[in-house]
């Protein structure tokens, strides 16, 4: 009779113990989520003392070690990649037992202002432009700077797509490829 009680009695724990890992209870669960917009290297990911390095153009990440079922999280960004800005959505909570897949990353391409001088500007209709962009120069101004800022690492190419009344204007520094900075070098003499 004994023996029959404590076949049982492991038979009872056995099944305790396997509804309570299917329930999350007793294993840990996994922490990530989607990528979108990663184009360079160089992003970390970290949940407490536990870190990711996400690789360029990955779609999707995973934190090697697993958070305890009820466990709270939070995750940041340690380090933004190269060129780009990326941002965190549902970055903490408590898991629920099941994997936590949807902390998700969106990166975008970091912009800056184009712009530069302008010399010797009496005439009024100059327009310049860099390709579909375009600005409006006014008479007597001596700087410009176009309405859309440029992604980090995009070529550019200022041109004159109007010449005022009574001048002609060159320009020079026009095309370069952007930086990690507002560019105000572009020059455009009017004679």
């Amino acid at each position: 009779m004994k023996t029959s009680t404590t076949s049982l009695r492991l038979a009872a724990a056995a099944a305790l113990i396997s509804s309570l890992a299917a329930c999350g209870g007793y294993s840990g669960v996994d922490l990530g989520g989607t990528v979108s917009g990663l184009t360079t290297n160089g992003l970390v990911l970290a949940n407490g003392g536990s870190t990711v390095s996400v690789p360029a153009n990955a779609t999707s990440y995973k934190f090697p070690n697993q958070i305890g079922n009820q466990s709270a999280y939070s995750v940041t960004i340690q380090s933004q990649p190269a060129r780009l800005t990326c941002g965190l959505v549902n970055a903490s909570g408590t898991s629920s037992g099941v994997p936590v897949d949807y902390v998700n990353v969106t990166c975008t391409a970091n912009t800056y202002t184009l712009g530069g001088s302008v010399n010797g500007l009496t005439g009024s209709g100059l327009v310049l432009a860099n390709g579909t962009d375009t600005v409006s120069v006014a008479a007597g101004s001596t700087s410009f700077v176009f309405p859309t800022a440029v992604a980090d690492g995009t070529s550019y190419g200022v041109a004159v797509l109007t010449q005022p009344a009574g001048q002609t204007c060159s320009v020079t520094n026009g095309t370069a490829v952007m930086g990690a900075g507002n560019v105000t070098n572009v020059v455009v003499n009017c004679l």
